[in-house]
């Protein structure tokens, strides 16, 4: 299997690359990483390292390394698969309990289809044609800037997709727990006859049930 190796030029500073499975730097993979190091910092370089390493991996568990730039979509879909599975062949009924997230997932394919669209600008290799056809992606409108969105025009999409997780709802506050919230933070002293407690916060937080606001909004509002 191919390998991320950290390594330090006699002249520089530590940086990685990738070595395959006789050891030997993976040359298309290295002339990238060098054309970028410069515009990257040593953790980018390092994950984007990490990701093709794995790429290799695959590859050469398929006996396919030496065609690399032949990949197209089925490949692509199976280097995913692959890295859900534990990093084999096989397929599993149920998710491993080490598989990694899908913020992963989609980084290791980011990489992927960077250094694809990079070959293809200095090398013509075709793969990244093969992967961006899909939907075209329109970036949303940014008001003054939205000029800019219709100057670059819809930016074509990976056929190859990772599907995120939806992110839960916030939990809804019954009307009790909101009260356990106020009186949590003061409450009245009738000995001392005073507050005791952030009577600011039991000032602020009502405001913020009854109104819906955000914490930034109710500030402004009162600055």
């Amino acid at each position: 299997m191919a390998y991320c190796l950290a390594v330090r030029p006699a002249s520089g500073e530590r940086t990685w690359t990738v070595v395959d499975s006789s050891y030997a730097t993976v040359g298309p993979v290295e002339e990238w990483l060098e054309a970028h190091r410069y515009l990257w910092s040593p953790n980018t370089v390092r994950g984007y390292a990490t990701s093709l390493a794995q790429w290799w991996s695959f590859l050469e568990q398929r006996g396919e390394a030496g065609q690399w730039t032949e990949a197209g979509v089925p490949a692509v879909a199976g280097f995913l698969s692959w890295l859900r599975n534990g990093r084999t062949a096989g397929h599993w009924l149920a998710v491993p309990d080490d598989a990694p997230s899908a913020e992963t997932l989609h980084a290791r394919l980011a990489a992927l289809i960077s250094f694809y669209q990079w070959q293809a600008a200095v090398h013509d290799v075709p793969v990244a044609g093969r992967l961006m056809r899909g939907q075209p992606v329109r970036t949303p409108v940014r008001g003054l800037l939205a000029h800019l969105d219709a100057r670059r025009g819809p930016a074509p999409a990976s056929l190859v997709k990772v599907r995120r997780r939806q992110r839960d709802r916030p939990p809804l506050l019954l009307p009790q727990e909101i009260q356990a919230i106020i009186d949590g933070c003061a409450t009245w002293d009738s000995a001392a006859g005073d507050w005791t407690g952030n009577l600011r916060d039991r000032l602020l937080f009502p405001v913020l049930a009854e109104t819906g606001m955000r914490l930034g909004e109710v500030r402004s509002a009162t600055s």
